[in-house]
């Protein structure tokens, strides 16, 4: 791969970020609820509060994913399989530029 595509994917991965990082804020902002909450606003704000949670930790889960990718870049290895050593095609990681996987390797994983 050439520095100008590597260029292209860390350009593509940094805006990921940046979008999962505002994201990640906005759920983590509390909501305004009433000041007069009742027993089924207590559970409903609960649910809110659980689900919310859940959400920003997916996506800090898929931010972790992305600074491996710009580690990968850093390092080199970018758009290596991590498991069998082949070149991950370019139309693989312009769809998903975290990619771990050959897309051949990658169907063995989902069998």
């Amino acid at each position: 791969m050439n520095q100008e595509q590597l260029q292209h994917y860390k350009k593509l991965l940094l805006s990921q970020r940046d979008i999962l990082e505002d994201e990640i804020k906005k759920l983590e902002t509390p909501p305004a609820y009433e000041n007069v909450p009742g027993d089924e606003d207590e559970v409903d704000e609960s649910t809110d509060y659980f689900n919310t949670t859940a959400s920003a930790g997916d996506l800090r889960d898929e931010v972790g994913r992305v600074e491996h990718a710009l580690l990968k870049i850093d390092g080199g290895t970018y758009g290596i399989c991590e498991a069998t050593g082949k070149e991950i095609p370019p139309e693989v990681l312009e769809v998903n530029p975290v990619a771990l996987y050959h897309p051949d390797y990658q169907k063995e994983l989902n069998k």
